[in-house]
């Protein structure tokens, strides 16, 4: 099959994750001939040899919104030159409407869960969230195919919400990557957390949905509970906006030597961040799905999460739940977790078995991945 992969639209996050993971499945399998377009930030992180396997590679610049439908033009005369028989973007909505059969992945959960803005500090940002939905909803009704999605959660929303027909939308869970699962094996046994410090592992970008500023309160009232030494470890670059609201907002309730970034980690040794933690935190008010709750599982650290349907669904007794608007409440189970040993190993322990029962390994999410886009491919 020749595929035209579309990643053009990834660049920050866990889409970069996916994106890297499916240009590997492609490009060793000899049932496909692939093209891809991809952003910078992902070919920064392919490597040659997999580039070479390729049938082809086209590197597209990050562009602002008002730009976006140039760009789709673009991709369509790469669809006209090529001629797939397959389109999948990794991740919509597309700026253009490809001619052949086309997968697009959703992730846009704010797009399900619209009440979360009403806790956005900034109307405006608010308002200006709200158009940019109504707009993506206009380019998925006009230019998507087929939907597929990491969660039931996410169909039902998506039939509810928007009215998508439930036979165009198929479920595949997610996984994780098989980057971090090999880095794991070869780096567990290694890099462990450090004995004189607890380091609270938070892998997210700043978004107003991660819900990140109520942490600095959250570690001030964690602060006294506790007279350990506790961290913070963000993956926000150092130079960005978010991390210096972040850093202000530390600095003013007297906890920003708490506060550290590690910045933006490559997939590739991202592994290394869950095994040097004790604890992951997810405090984010939505997700469509997301790769910090298996890598969280897979690494053995018991995670702490938001109390929200999403997580619920992924996570079942395998993590504890806390009220993400509540930051006294999110001290409080981080401070369990720390202080009951049992408890640690329990979650530990049903992580395990909510990976085997709620997620694919990488070989099975691409199996399911590679059978769906033949499927399609053949309608």
């Amino acid at each position: 099959m020749k595929l035209l992969l579309d990643c053009s639209l990834l660049s920050i996050g866990g889409g970069i994750q996916v994106g890297l993971s499916i240009i590997e499945n492609v490009a060793n399998d000899p049932d496909f001939e692939t093209v891809i377009v991809c952003s910078p930030q992902i070919n920064a992180q392919l490597s040659d040899a997999t580039r070479n396997k390729l049938y082809a590679c086209h590197v597209v610049p990050n562009l602002p919104f008002y730009k976006k439908s140039k760009q789709g033009k673009y991709l369509s005369k790469l669809e006209r030159k090529y001629r797939p028989d397959q389109v999948f973007v990794v991740f919509g909505p597309s700026y253009w409407r490809p001619k052949v059969n086309n997968l697009q992945g959703f992730a846009l959960g704010k797009m399900l869960y619209p009440e979360v803005r009403k806790h956005y500090p900034s109307k405006v940002q608010r308002f200006k969230e709200e158009v940019f939905d109504l707009i993506k909803q206009k380019l998925f009704f006009r230019n998507v195919g087929n939907f597929v999605v990491e969660t039931e959660v996410v169909k039902s929303r998506l039939v509810k919400n928007l009215g998508i027909d439930s036979d165009k939308i198929f479920v595949i869970s997610n996984s994780y990557s098989p980057a971090f699962e090999q880095r794991l094996l070869e780096r567990q046994s290694q890099v462990q957390p450090s004995d004189d410090k607890i380091v609270v592992f938070i892998p997210s970008s700043f978004y107003h949905h991660k819900n990140l500023l109520i942490l600095p309160q959250a570690l001030k009232e964690l602060k006294s509970l506790s007279d350990r030494k506790i961290f913070f470890k963000f993956t926000i670059p150092e130079e960005s906006n978010g991390w210096k609201l972040l850093k202000n907002s530390a600095q003013n309730l007297g906890v920003s030597e708490y506060f550290f970034t590690v910045g933006h980690v490559p997939n590739n040794v991202i592994c290394d961040e869950y095994l040097s933690s004790q604890i992951v935190l997810c405090p984010s008010l939505v997700e469509s799905s997301t790769a910090v709750f298996p890598e969280s599982f897979i690494a053995k650290r018991p995670l702490i999460v938001s109390d929200r349907d999403f997580a619920r669904d992924l996570c079942g007794d395998g993590a504890l739940y806390f009220d993400p608007l509540n930051p006294i409440d999110i001290a409080q189970k981080i401070n369990l977790v720390l202080e009951d040993g049992s408890l640690y190993q329990l979650l530990v322990n049903n992580a395990s078995e909510v990976l085997k029962k709620n997620y694919l390994t990488p070989d099975e999410k691409w199996h399911a991945q590679k059978a769906l886009l033949m499927k399609l491919s053949h309608k």
